[in-house]
């Protein structure tokens, strides 16, 4: 239990990951793929990197149903009901600046099937491991560009109005 909570201990807050995932940038947009690139390098594996379209796609690995690796093998030597999860990242502008959008492509193996099934995120039989895989990346390359993140800044209370003067008179 005492492991369990010291892992759950070292993961981003909810507060960060809405960080996170709401970030703007501001910068050359070449630096910012490669800097959100070289992030994800840490992790995973590159299928395939495009710096026209600032998009790339990690390689589909495995998972257990209870979310172990189980690598890039053939989905033939996977236990029944393994996801393979690629994740896919695109730099999108926002006016002046940048958004960072990581999405999954999941498919779920059925021993026996040929084809395996796809996957929408929002499937109420995704696990929460998995939507962890989609927020850890956003979160890594999140840390790896917040020096471009683009601070907003709070919005002041509008100044107190004052108590209108006493007018003369009227005992």
């Amino acid at each position: 239990m005492t492991a369990l909570i010291a892992l759950v201990a070292c993961g981003p807050s909810t507060k960060e990951m809405s960080g996170a995932k709401q970030a703007r940038y501001h910068g050359d947009k070449l630096v910012l793929f490669n800097a959100a690139k070289t992030a994800a390098e840490e992790k995973y594996k590159l299928e395939k990197a495009d710096e026209t379209t600032l998009g790339f796609n990690t390689v589909g690995r495995w998972y257990t149903p209870e979310g172990l690796a189980a690598g890039e093998r053939d989905m033939r030597d996977v236990p029944d009901r393994s996801l393979n999860i690629v994740l896919v990242v695109t730099l999108q502008p926002d006016g002046d600046d940048w958004v960072v959008n990581v999405k999954p492509i999941m498919l779920r193996y059925f021993a026996g099937r040929p084809n395996p099934d796809k996957v929408e995120l929002n499937d109420p039989s995704v696990p929460g491991w998995a939507t962890g895989k989609v927020d850890g990346l956003a979160f890594d390359i999140h840390e790896a560009l917040k020096q471009y993140e683009v601070k907003t800044v709070p919005q002041m209370a509008p100044p107190p109005t004052a108590a209108p003067a006493p007018t003369g008179g009227g005992y």
